[in-house]
């Protein structure tokens, strides 16, 4: 578990820099930002850990999922005694398989600003008349891993909610009423679930609708999707934060150190 976490914190983290350094890079110049060879790498860096973070998420899923239902199955009972070991190999193939899937896509995105390059095109590009537009490489690769991710993630979801919510009925059913402690830690862990499910349906819709092309480009409409694609990480990880022991200690601390520094 803190191992799939260190992974699914560190990369969001890690997004945040190519996406900031984006974004101050097109304040100071867009001509010569919008569309060159640099703006490639950082979008190409991105990618890569945009595709690191939603394994990570679906292992984590994965993971509670395998460690907190209970079924009467032997390749169950295999997979759950075996799960620490598992799940950490499981995440670093899935990281690089997607890597190698999205290695051509990449190449050719690269390839394409640099010879589009708004400075001055390269000796040995030909002129393209193709207007230049990431989402024309990365969107369908972005939608295929996504749509990936999320079915996967939301059946051991399903799964978990299912295995609470049966067992909050057998408990009712029992004579143990609502008070009763395993009850309330039960509808304590559906809730976030819940949110995370609905968070990521969110993301997922989104993504999907921007890559049909149908939203015109730095529409109002299109805005209000890329803001609901960003959303997902931070809610995501805000629920992981207050659900999660450890994190929650370590948002403490970092909370009070700020506060005696002011």
């Amino acid at each position: 578990c803190d191992v799939l976490l260190t992974s699914l914190s560190t990369s969001r983290f890690v997004m945040q820099v190519p996406s900031s350094v984006n974004s101050l890079l097109y304040f100071i110049s867009s001509e010569t930002h919008e569309g060159s060879s640099r703006q490639a790498v950082l979008d190409v860096v991105w990618l890569f850990f945009n595709l690191v973070s939603l394994s990570s998420a679906t292992w984590l899923s994965i993971f509670y999922c395998v460690k907190v239902t209970n079924f009467a199955n032997h390749v169950f009972l295999w997979l759950k005694l075996r799960i620490n070991m598992l799940a950490p190999r499981l995440l670093g193939l899935s990281i690089i398989i997607s890597s190698i899937f999205s290695i051509p896509s990449m190449t050719e995105y690269i390839g394409y600003a640099k010879c589009n390059n708004p400075i001055g095109t390269p000796p040995g590009c030909a002129n393209q008349s193709v207007v230049y537009n990431r989402n024309t490489f990365f969107l369908p690769l972005h939608v295929t891993f996504a749509s990936i991710n999320f079915s996967i993630s939301t059946i051991a979801c399903t799964i978990l909610l299912n295995s609470l919510w049966n067992h909050i009925r057998n408990l009712k059913k029992s004579g143990v009423g609502d008070r009763d402690l395993n009850s309330q830690v039960h509808i304590n862990v559906i809730k976030p679930l819940l949110f995370y499910v609905f968070f990521y349906l969110l993301y997922f819709s989104s993504v999907t609708i921007i890559s049909t092309g149908a939203l015109k480009y730095e529409s109002t409409i299109a805005l209000v999707f890329e803001i609901l694609v960003t959303t997902f990480p931070s809610a995501h990880s805000i629920i992981l934060i207050f659900t999660n022991t450890k994190l929650k200690e370590i948002a403490a601390r970092i909370l009070n150190i700020r506060q005696r520094a002011l």
